[in-house]
């Protein structure tokens, strides 16, 4: 397992040019609560809580359980729950998230599998402000 997967390799290849700042690596397990203005790319286990600035990836081979937020976030593994994106969160065809998934745009590839509430907001709106027409 690289740092490139084949679900998500695009979006993964697109934030590895603008740079990574801090690697989970593939037989690394983190326990706790992780705090960055940058970026993250987890191809290991994380139990805790994720807040970034930046991006957060989550590999094929990776399992996260705990709570995610991120400026984007790319879901290949899999995710025990809620994640949080300001911009984009995509969940490619490898991707398992059992949890709510929150952000502006959400896509969510063929194959891929989700369990819990979506919320697609604009920019302005908060959750709880969020009104289904």
């Amino acid at each position: 397992m690289g740092i490139f997967d084949k679900a998500g390799s695009k979006r993964i290849a697109s934030i590895m040019t603008e740079g990574v700042n801090s690697v989970v690596g593939e037989k690394s397990t983190f326990k706790g609560e992780f705090t960055t203005a940058g970026s993250i790319h987890i191809n290991g286990e994380f139990e805790g809580k994720i807040s970034v600035g930046g991006e957060v990836i989550v590999s094929s081979a990776a399992r996260v359980m705990g709570e995610i937020e991120g400026n984007s976030v790319v879901i290949s593994g899999r995710v025990d729950g809620n994640v949080t994106a300001k911009e984009t969160l995509e969940i490619t065809r490898s991707g398992r998230v059992n949890g709510d998934l929150t952000a502006q745009r959400i896509n969510i590839e063929d194959g891929a599998i989700y369990h819990g509430r979506v919320s697609v907001q604009n920019g302005n709106a908060q959750p709880d402000q969020q009104q289904n027409s």
